[in-house]
């Protein structure tokens, strides 16, 4: 599968929200997400499952006999905190994406490179 940024960033907006600092999304939490909805049930756990691989969330994805079995989320770490962070404005988004869609592919740290750019340039910080 090819992994959706814009999943990827639905997703973890949707769990700021809804995560608590002792809570646990179980799958009928997580399967009432508007992003669920948008991006489908394999998009979405295929994203979860990469956001828990890179560190950006912490909790498991368990499966038997070749298929999901259950999952959950517990909480979104620093590094999933500072993605968010870079690129969560709405306009900062949608300037990444542009600059983004002129290559076949880019990595989430490349995405997070472009927003942080944009971001100190509407700050006049990248004439320093």
């Amino acid at each position: 599968m090819k992994l959706n940024h814009d999943c990827i960033r639905a997703v973890l907006l949707e769990l700021e929200d809804r995560l608590s600092l002792n809570g646990l999304l179980l799958p009928n939490d997580l399967e009432a997400f508007n992003s669920y909805q948008k991006f489908g049930e394999d998009e979405f756990i295929y994203c979860l499952d990469k956001l828990i691989e890179a560190g950006f969330l912490v909790g498991y994805i368990q499966r038997l006999d070749d298929s999901i079995y259950t999952y959950s989320i517990s909480s979104i770490t620093w590094n999933g905190h500072e993605y968010l962070d870079t690129i969560r404005d709405n306009k900062v988004w949608h300037d990444s994406k542009k600059i983004a869609s002129k290559f076949t592919s880019v990595s989430l740290s490349l995405m997070s490179e472009i927003a942080s750019k944009l971001i100190l340039k509407s700050l006049h910080l990248d004439e320093l």
